[in-house]
């Protein structure tokens, strides 16, 4: 029964430092990445393509690079 009872012990630590690791990066990525998202969906203009304030032209173009799907007419 003693036995039982460490395996038992021994699985509810792993699944709490698997939820701990889990629950940090997610925390992590919300923190380093959210920022950035929230800018540019608020900078959004009417021209997708134009350059919003708090960017240059060059950033701007940039980060149409990483969403061709969204900004595919922007960037020929």
């Amino acid at each position: 029964m003693k036995k039982m009872n460490e395996k038992i012990i021994f699985y509810i630590m792993i699944i709490a430092a698997v939820a701990i690791v889990v629950v940090s990066l997610l925390l992590f990525a919300n923190s380093r990445y959210g920022a950035n998202y929230s800018k540019a969906i608020s900078s959004e203009l009417a021209d997708k393509c134009a350059t919003p304030p708090g960017y240059t032209d060059q950033q701007w173009r940039e980060h149409m690079s990483h969403h061709p799907d969204q900004y595919a007419g922007c960037l020929t």
